[in-house]
């Protein structure tokens, strides 16, 4: 894959969204393109599949081949047999004719002309090495967000054609699940396929990539192999992140440890154990496995990465409480068995784990969205069951995980208002509300655009504009790290402690273990559409046992400190630095 002098503008864009692009991919190769949201990654993924300029229309100068193939001048049929794409959101890549899994993954084929038996036998196949096996009745649009990505991928690869463009494919994985797509992509590679991937997590980039391309402002800012690109100093100052052992390396730099830059969690942990063998203790970190922590004997200290504040520590009464509840959806599906959960003011709450565990439909009975089987929901004192999903959602504010479900309205101010119309609230306060809500989510220079033409990260803060605006006592967002770059996630971080400091309370649904420690004050673990633990950050995230139980990552800090043999550190990242630099470690600190 050959892209040379690329220049690509929209029709009635004022300047191109790529500036002269060059960029050569050897075959059975995967290059990796990273960079902050709008730097130009996705519209370079449509030049190559020939989405630009063939279906957006636009001006494109220069040239792009994939083999022997003129992508600019190549009719439809010879691209969709030579490069494979998988869009960022899966669910515009669902057929919407299957009513299964199976027939979802055999549709492709069959527009092909491959044989019924052959077909059946690589659909088969494909099941099982994509671990899809267990859903192949379902209907596609009965699965969750992160259960559609991996149908989409799977249905791509099937497909068989040499060059894959894959834009974003884990950014609704659990981990687990984000390592066996990646598995799935090395084979493919490795099978001699070439495979161009958009992905921000950089951490799986430095270990399945052979060449980084850092896009900023629609060029090529640096390319080269892992190794080079996440140690060179332009690569965060052109908005890309670095892998989270990289991140730690600088952090304990920071803190007077002398370490060099290192890719992953195992080559910290070797350059650093001469350190920290001095002061290193064995033990083990405490348990909370199956354990439940009520919210108001949380621990006092702040999560990772904050100081102790003096915001409103949560009270008795709850503003929400799930009691022993439980949901069973047409198809006999348990998605929820004997939850009970509450979440209260001034309070963060995390909800992790795998794809299917139950934690949509879990939230979704937060403000009566869904209405529990059996057992009890009580919003701001009354249970839900008396009341409408309006009259809830007063109180408890939802962001749907898709955002694409939420927007109906041709501009960013008119649906970051709409609530507040209906509402009635005065038009001065609803334009200071709406102003605000643009503010802390970043929107103020999109207010005039049409939402459903800005990216996918972007339409998600303004889904949480919209909700934010209206003032719930309690926020729910479901995935709204998916897709975000550095500066999303920072910008998300900050309007979780902004929304916590007024004593609104927030229920968080991620896959990033790195975001739940360093903004969550308790984290709550489903796995199997039931609790298995409940309790401070701190001591949730860092258990070994129940992270592995629910196939979770635990955050780069307690991996590392539990690989130096320093299980007492937990989050502390000043406690570890004490350790490493030989000095007496504090009695309390920050993340």
């Amino acid at each position: 894959m050959e892209v040379t002098g690329l220049t690509y503008t929209y029709p009635a864009a004022d300047a191109p969204a790529l500036s002269d692009v060059s960029l050569r991919v050897e075959p059975g190769t995967m290059c990796a393109v990273v960079g902050a949201n709008g730097a130009g990654k996705t519209t370079l993924c449509h030049a190559v599949r020939g989405f630009a300029p063939h279906f957006y229309n636009g001006e494109l100068t220069g040239s792009v081949r994939v083999g022997d193939v003129d992508v600019v001048s190549a009719d439809e049929d010879v691209l969709a047999r030579h490069v494979g794409y998988l869009f960022q959101n899966p669910f515009t890549q669902m057929s919407g004719i299957t009513d299964t899994v199976f027939d979802e993954l055999a549709f492709g084929l069959g527009n092909l002309g491959v044989p019924p038996p052959e077909i059946r036998d690589r659909v088969r196949e494909m099941l099982e090495r994509a671990g899809l096996a267990a859903l192949a009745r379902k209907h596609p649009f009965a699965l969750s967000g992160g259960q559609q990505q991996r149908v989409a991928l799977a249905a791509v690869l099937l497909m068989d054609q040499p060059v894959l463009v894959v834009d974003e494919p884990t950014s609704q994985l659990d981990p687990a699940a984000t390592e066996e797509v990646l598995a799935l992509l090395a084979r493919a590679r490795d099978d001699g396929r070439t495979v161009l991937l958009v992905e921000h997590k950089a951490g799986l980039v430095a270990r399945h990539a052979d060449q980084v391309a850092v896009l900023d402002g629609g060029t090529v800012a640096l390319a080269g192999a892992p190794a080079e690109v996440f140690t060179d100093p332009r690569t965060t100052a052109r908005g890309a992140d670095l892998p989270p052992a990289t991140r730690l390396a600088a952090d304990l730099r920071e803190r007077g440890v002398e370490v060099g830059p290192r890719l992953d969690v195992a080559a910290l942990a070797a350059a650093l154990a001469p350190a920290a063998a001095p002061s290193a203790r064995q033990g083990a970190p405490q348990q909370v496995r199956h354990t439940q922590v009520r919210p108001s004997l949380r621990a006092s200290s702040g999560p990772a990465g904050t100081t102790p504040d003096a915001r409103p520590r949560p009270v008795d009464q709850p503003l929400v409480e799930l009691r022993d509840v439980t949901y069973v959806y047409p198809d006999g599906t348990r998605a929820v068995d004997g939850v009970s959960l509450t979440v209260a003011a001034g309070e963060s709450v995390a909800i992790v784990g795998r794809n299917g565990a139950g934690k949509t439909t879990t939230v979704k009975m937060m403000n009566a969205l869904v209405r529990p089987a059996s057992g009890t929901v009580r919003v701001a004192g009354g249970e839900t069951s008396h009341r409408t999903t309006a009259q809830v959602s007063r109180v408890v504010g939802y962001v749907f995980q898709n955002p694409d479900d939420q927007i109906f309205h041709s501009t960013v101010r008119a649906e970051v208002e709409y609530g507040l119309r209906r509402l009635r609230i005065a038009p001065e306060e609803r334009a200071d509300r709406v102003a605000t809500a643009a503010e802390l989510t970043g929107l103020r220079d999109v207010l005039g655009e049409n939402p459903h033409d800005l990216p996918l990260s972007v339409r998600k803060f303004v889904t949480i504009a919209a909700c934010i605006a209206v003032d719930p006592r309690v926020v729910v967002l479901d995935e709204p790290t998916a897709g975000q770059d550095r500066a999303g996630m920072q910008r998300l971080g900050e309007l979780l402690r902004q929304l916590t400091g007024r004593g609104r309370a927030v229920a968080t649904i991620t896959h990033d273990m790195e975001f739940a420690a360093r903004h969550a004050d308790r984290v709550v673990v489903m796995t199997g559409g039931r609790v298995a633990a409940d309790g401070p950050t701190d001591r949730v995230v860092t258990d070994p046992a129940v992270m592995s139980e629910a196939r979770l990552a635990r955050p780069v800090v307690a991996e590392l400190a539990d690989r130096l043999g320093l299980p007492d550190v937990g989050l502390d990242l000043d406690r570890l630095a004490a350790h490493l630099r030989g000095g007496d470690a504090p009695a309390t600190g920050t993340g």
